[in-house]
């Protein structure tokens, strides 16, 4: 594309995350970093698969390891994080993501990333506002538009990672169907 500035290349995946608007006396020094916290990925789950049998024994298996996770975390219940999956549209600089809440241009926010389960993996990463368009009259959702801010070299690689992770599985698809 002429004219694209963008310096990190993007990717769009379902992963999990929960958004939170900062209040103003938490916006000063902020800095993107992982961290290990003990986490519960909530109320929502992947789609299903079509195969019946298969969604049986993968919830069979999914309680199960909830509930070996539960028994081995260190960290209290109330310190772990409730998310669901949803869409997001991310780079080394910025991210594009869904929500329900409307978010103005200029908001400082939070967003909490899972990457992986177990060990957890989790990204916090802050972003001002730059963009929100509505995704039609009639719904409440918005798409919102965000400019990191305190990015780390070691946050920027994680992320940078999902890319590289993309390309690989394409080819890994492509041999299947031959």
């Amino acid at each position: 594309m002429i004219g694209d500035k963008r310096s990190y290349p993007r990717t769009t995946k379902i992963l999990p995350y929960e958004v939170r608007r900062l209040p103003e006396h938490e916006c000063k020094d902020l800095h993107c970093h992982e961290s290990r916290d003990a986490i519960v990925i909530g109320k929502s789950l992947p789609l299903p698969v079509k195969d019946e049998q298969l969604n049986l024994w993968l919830h069979m298996l999914n309680a199960k390891l909830d509930y070996l996770i539960s028994l081995t975390s260190e960290k209290k219940p109330e310190s772990s994080l409730y998310v669901a999956f949803e869409l997001v549209n991310i780079s080394g600089s910025g991210m594009s993501l869904i929500t329900k809440e409307a978010f103005q241009t200029g908001d400082m926010l939070e967003i909490k990333m899972i990457l992986q389960a177990y060990p957890a993996k989790i990204l916090y990463l802050y972003g001002e506002v730059v963009r929100v368009s509505a995704s039609s009259h009639t719904s409440p959702i918005h798409i919102v538009g965000l400019k990191f801010i305190g990015m780390t070299n070691d946050v920027r690689d994680e992320i940078l990672k999902l890319e590289l992770k993309k390309k690989q599985e394409k080819p890994a698809k492509r041999k299947k169907t031959l």
